[in-house]
């Protein structure tokens, strides 16, 4: 499996027969992908750094491209065709050779849980622990509990690939949604993501005296670009 970091949040993952791109929007190059490939596009919800309309027009460039799109991307009647699957949280889907779970976001949309070609893959859209100094203190521990709750329907699974949010925006607590889904879940890769271009952030975590033992599979981001050869 060939990881390619994109742009943000956007990840591509290439399998033998099948292409998964995780919340692209149209920032970064997707790499060279072999017309034999069955391309998905998969945009966990509408915010504007997950998505835009724009990249329906990279049909044109991937036939026989499917996208699925968290519900609450609003699509206009003549905009939904045959090879655009809406998806909603906490279900469970069958596209062509992908098995997909949903989860529910602690922001909005879902996180997905892909599984293809004996491969499992997950991509936390923006379901994260999201702590922020100066809110609420109600709201954080609400917060806290609803990402622990998403996250606990994951103990001990068993993930190839995963990518989590290290958003830098939330000075201190910035690692904390990775800590704990590396708490809970056996995975063999980990890629942070939505951490704004703050390359540094990508770096720091490994010093961070509480992620110490969990990073040893952890993978940092240095360019858009960057690409890792799993197996």
């Amino acid at each position: 499996m060939k990881i390619t970091f994109i742009c943000h949040s956007s990840f591509c993952a290439e399998l033998e027969k099948n292409v998964l791109i995780f919340d692209y929007y149209g920032d970064g190059e997707i790499p060279e992908i072999s017309k034999d490939h069955q391309v998905y596009f998969l945009n966990s919800h509408a915010h504007p750094d997950h998505f835009k309309k724009e990249i329906f027009g990279l049909r044109e460039k991937y036939p026989g491209a499917e996208y699925l799109l968290s519900r609450d991307i609003r699509l206009r009647p003549e905009e939904q065709r045959e090879w655009i699957h809406r998806v909603k949280a906490r279900e469970e889907y069958r596209i062509k050779d992908l098995c997909i779970q949903t989860l529910r976001s602690t922001d909005q949309g879902v996180a997905w849980v892909v599984e293809a070609e004996g491969k499992r893959i997950y991509h936390a859209g923006d379901l994260n622990w999201w702590h922020w100094e100066g809110e609420d203190k109600a709201w954080n521990n609400n917060m806290a509990a609803n990402y622990k709750k998403e996250v606990d329907r994951l103990a001990e699974h068993f993930f190839d690939a995963a990518f989590v949010p290290l958003d830098p925006r939330l000075s201190g607590a910035y690692y904390w949604g990775m800590k704990y889904f590396l708490e809970q879940t056996d995975t063999a890769h980990i890629f942070p993501m939505h951490f704004w271009g703050d390359y540094e952030v990508c770096r720091r975590v490994k010093a961070q005296k509480e992620m110490q033992g969990l990073l040893e599979h952890y993978h940092t981001i240095e360019h858009q670009g960057q690409e890792w050869v799993l197996c």
